[in-house]
């Protein structure tokens, strides 16, 4: 049986070493360990690394909310209950996993090297997500509110 936790870490890790941003790697990993559709997501990311490229939100939490929306969006496109509760979620487990969520304070806090510490929180945030989706598969998908990426993972 295949262990979606290293999975994602694997993943998030693969396209972090290939050069793809935080916000890239976080997405990416969790919508393909879904079987979700990553057309356009390496596009719609590019922008969402090194804090938004200001130093601001950390790309992987950004990451991370565009495939919460990306895998738990309704038929009609439209922000649900369980994409406004999991993105809440996410946002708090980050922080009590990091102190904060801005980009130049982690700079700050954990190290100056990039890919020590960029990593670490890209692969971190990216199994966080993961759990958070995981929930979701059976109260989502119960209340029919959810893409058919989350009916399938693996």
């Amino acid at each position: 049986m295949i262990n979606l936790d290293e999975e994602v870490r694997r993943k998030a890790e693969k396209y972090f070493d290939a050069g793809y941003n935080c916000a890239q790697a976080v997405a990416l990993s969790n919508i393909e360990v879904f079987n979700g559709d990553t057309e356009g997501i390496i596009k719609f990311t590019a922008g969402f690394g090194h804090g938004m490229n200001a130093g601001c939100v950390c790309g992987a939490i950004s990451g991370g909310v565009l495939a919460i929306g990306s895998l738990l969006t309704g038929p009609d496109g439209k922000a649900n209950r369980a994409i406004k509760e999991t993105t809440a979620e996410l946002h708090r487990r980050f922080i009590d996993e990091f102190g904060l969520t801005c980009c130049k304070g982690l700079r700050k806090k954990y190290s100056f090297l990039k890919n020590t510490r960029c990593k670490k929180i890209t692969v971190t945030t990216a199994a966080i997500t993961l759990a958070l989706l995981q929930t979701q598969v059976t109260t989502v998908n119960g209340a029919g509110h959810c893409t058919s990426a989350l009916n399938q993972p693996g």
